[in-house]
């Protein structure tokens, strides 16, 4: 009997130490969204990396959201993940264009990242952001979101059918900044946050913004205008501390990159649900669309992307090396070549 219970004893002491052992080789992370968290593309990396990353990295990653704009804010998001001051960020590479130009390439791309990762691209930009940013470049999350230019007043029509931004003040980061001072505007520098009090106060007649979250950070309400088409899709990316990276071991690794790959369908899935129902309260909001005309359509999309590469030439000797792998020249915006329906081949 007493072997027994020493048996017991022993199974019951290794069970332990086995629970603990499971629990020391659990690695918790800390994660930041450079958006403020009720815009889509945030509550995205929120509601559907963190919960998949934490199912199936169970024992192995435990990902612990700390906040957005309130923890760092957004154009030092950057530096503030290299000095590991967290160790995953979600953000636009527009905050960081300055550091690593080559964000560039994914806003002009129309190529996705099936495709990037099938052709060396996807390679090529990770040992770019590990070298210039410090961070392991993980996933392309919401790449199907593309932008507009959303105006408080009626622009002026140039002789190509163009909107005159002659005059217009407007609030732009690395994203919409080439595009704009293209159709003559003056730019200026405001956090996202402050964008809807910018507008009712008069400092800015208009800014870009994705083709999503209007609603949820209640522009209708104030915009009057959206040029059609959309334009670029977003560069908005998860990286990971470089030297966090390198401190996980393979199983830990492969896990996160599984889920990085299922990422970026699943949250262009989230975010195109989004973009539906905000359209409908759109509808029926004070903002009207311009719509121009399809020889002016053509000339705005050739200009906004033309403006971005020309950009990262100017800064990169990576720029024909990426756009020859992620930009297809003649072929439309992925937005518009699919009919915003996920092409699952790509």
């Amino acid at each position: 009997m007493r072997l027994v219970k020493a048996g017991v004893g022993a199974l019951a002491v290794a069970a332990t130490l086995g629970a603990t052992q499971a629990v020391a080789q659990t690695k918790n992370l800390t994660m930041v969204t450079a958006l403020q968290r009720t815009n889509v593309l945030a509550r995205s990396a929120i509601e559907v990396f963190i919960p998949e990353m934490n199912k199936r990295g169970k024992g192995l990653i435990k990902v612990n959201y700390v906040g957005g704009q309130e923890v760092v804010p957004p154009r030092k998001a950057a530096a503030a993940l290299k000095r590991n001051q967290f160790n995953i960020l979600s953000a636009p590479t527009a905050y960081y264009i300055g550091t690593v130009p080559e964000g560039f390439a994914l806003l002009a791309a129309n190529q996705g990242p099936k495709v990037l990762r099938k052709n060396g691209a996807w390679e090529k930009l990770q040992g770019i952001y590990s070298k210039k940013a410090g961070g392991h470049l993980l996933a392309w999350g919401e790449n199907m979101t593309s932008y507009y230019m959303y105006l408080t007043k009626m622009p002026p029509m140039d002789a190509n059918g163009l909107p005159n931004l002659k005059g217009f003040k407007m609030r732009a980061t690395g994203t919409y900044r080439p595009l704009f001072r293209a159709l003559g505007a003056t730019t200026i520098g405001i956090k996202s946050s402050e964008i809807f009090t910018a507008v009712q106060r008069g400092t800015i007649d208009g800014f870009g913004w994705t083709d999503v979250s209007a609603v949820a950070l209640g522009f209708h309400k104030l915009v009057k205008y959206r040029v059609q088409p959309n334009f670029y899709q977003t560069n908005q990316v998860i990286t990971v501390n470089e030297g966090v990276w390198k401190s996980l071991n393979k199983k830990q690794r492969d896990v996160m990159t599984d889920v990085g790959i299922w990422y970026e369908t699943a949250s262009v899935k989230f975010v195109e649900k989004e973009r539906q129902r905000e359209e409908a309260v759109i509808a029926k909001s004070m903002m009207k669309d311009i719509n121009l005309s399809k020889e002016a359509s053509a000339k705005y999309l050739s200009l906004a992307h033309g403006e971005i590469w020309k950009q990262l030439k100017k800064k990169s000797k990576n720029a024909d090396m990426l756009r020859k792998l992620m930009y297809v020249d003649g072929k439309a915006n992925r937005q518009v070549d699919t009919g915003r329906k996920l092409d699952e081949k790509r």
